[in-house]
């Protein structure tokens, strides 16, 4: 984890001070892009999505300009999944669990406790038998092509009560559910009662008592002051969560291959900055969550080894060989 956090790191700074990277075509037509996301412009996500349009200028020396949307104003991200697929939107955020219905694989990224870590992730993605794979398939069925992905956020769960330490503990616990098969499989994993809700729901309902906790990463937790009606936050790191930035293939047809490279090199180095700037915001938030009264326990208190069993088992019984191919998971766990 310290060798990809540095790397990702280091890129970020590099590029803060403006070191020459130069990838300028100066034959290719102009072409004015348009990128959709849902996140605030200075969220992690937001730095890395502007600094993607702003590479973009640099590196075609200008004959490519990417026109940012945020904040969802081109709708939710299922609707500019849609966009993107039609073509109304070039470019746009992605995420995994959307585009697992159109290739089940990718239900895997959300898998809890599948990955050691975000460089296994990475790995996995990158595998042309894995991730090359899936993102062949994605391409096919529906003119998407992935461009890169970046690392979201760890998630943990916060409850309003006595916190628990093993799957025992968490019995009869109820935790909010995203209203998907593989959060309730990975929270009934984790010991707890999974009670799937809409998010926007989610604040009324730990105030009124309805549920008992929910589980997110740590900037979720923050931006929706979920501190105001939780005690504790408990770091089973159950979850890694990427995102990722996918382009319209029609659109991409259209540009030169030494567009197309800029671009990549653009969308490469655009996600390593945003996810620098996810780990370095997940950092201050902790920190900021502890002033504002909440009380961690952290992961070296709990029993990781039965949560990870556990939610395994849970996930395996309802994934393995229904959604994706029997064995994937054992496949993945041998991925370096």
């Amino acid at each position: 984890m310290v060798s990809f956090t540095k790397r990702v790191l280091g890129i970020a700074t590099a590029l803060a001070v403006g070191l020459p990277v130069g990838m300028a075509s100066t034959m290719a037509a102009a072409e004015t892009m348009r990128l959709a996301h849902i996140y605030q412009p200075d969220s992690p996500s937001g730095i890395g999505f502007q600094k993607f349009a702003d590479l973009a200028e640099e590196y075609t020396g200008g004959d490519v300009t990417v026109k940012v949307f945020p904040s969802g104003q081109m709708g939710s991200m299922r609707d500019i999944f849609t966009s993107l697929k039609s073509g109304a939107v070039d470019l746009s955020v992605v995420a995994f669990p959307i585009l697992a219905d159109s290739v089940p694989e990718y239900a895997v990224i959300t898998s809890g406790y599948t990955f050691r870590d975000k460089e296994h992730l990475t790995a996995v993605l990158n595998n042309p038998d894995f991730g090359g794979a899936w993102s062949a398939k994605l391409l096919e069925e529906t003119g998407v092509r992935l461009l890169g992905s970046y690392y979201y956020g760890i998630r943990v769960v916060s409850v309003g009560g006595k916190p628990f330490h093993n799957p025992a503990e968490a019995s009869g616990i109820k935790i909010r559910a995203v209203p998907n098969p593989m959060s309730l499989a990975v929270i009934s994993g984790l010991g707890a009662n999974p009670t799937p809700m809409p998010f926007s729901e989610v604040f009324i309902a730990l105030n009124q008592g309805v549920i008992d906790g929910q589980e997110n990463p740590y900037p979720t937790i923050w931006a929706q002051k979920f501190y105001e009606v939780q005690t504790h936050i408990i770091e089973t790191f159950h979850q890694i969560n990427f995102a990722g930035i996918a382009v319209s293939e029609a659109k991409w047809k259209r540009l030169s291959s030494e567009q197309q490279d800029a671009l990549q090199k653009a969308a490469d180095d655009a996600m390593a900055v945003a996810t620098a700037e996810t780990l370095a915001h997940e950092e201050r938030l902790r920190a900021q969550l502890v002033e504002k009264g909440m009380s961690i326990i952290p992961e070296s208190e709990l029993d990781i080894d039965a949560f990870r069993a556990s939610v395994l088992k849970a996930v395996s019984a309802e994934f393995e060989g229904k959604v994706w191919p029997e064995g994937l998971l054992d496949q993945i766990s041998k991925v370096q």
